[in-house]
């Protein structure tokens, strides 16, 4: 399986940083490969410090379950999902918004993008606009 190329996490990135200028949030993008490697990070001027160790766990939950970090709180819960858990840690997973897994045009895996900053909805729409 093929890594995401350095381009390509570079590209990502931008989209994000534009996205998050756009929405007035300062944020932390990392990119990882499929192998949970740093690939590439960002921290824009008045992000949180600690955002940047959040922004590469949401994108190590992501690259190794193959999904959107915010949905692997969902088994956590019962009844209707409770919003905002802004610091959910499950065996040094952090299930809260802003991870994204990130696949080629075959639908192989090829990494994943964690964006923190903001509130998890704000991260995981960052993320979204990263990946668009």
């Amino acid at each position: 399986m093929p890594d995401i190329a350095i381009d390509h996490a570079h590209r990502v990135v931008a989209r994000g940083r534009q996205a998050a200028q756009e929405a007035g949030v300062n944020a932390v993008f990392a990119v990882l490969d499929r192998g949970a490697n740093l690939v590439t990070f960002s921290r824009m001027d008045d992000a949180w410090l600690a955002s940047s160790e959040l922004a590469m766990a949401k994108a190590r939950a992501s690259v190794m379950f193959r999904m959107p970090s915010e949905a692997l709180n969902a088994p956590l819960q019962v009844g209707v999902p409770a919003p905002h858990f802004d610091h959910i840690h499950a065996g040094g997973l952090l299930l809260m918004g802003g991870g994204l897994p990130l696949f080629d045009g075959d639908g192989v895996l090829i990494g994943a993008l964690g964006v923190s900053g903001g509130t998890p909805d704000q991260d995981a729409a960052l993320a979204r606009a990263a990946v668009a």
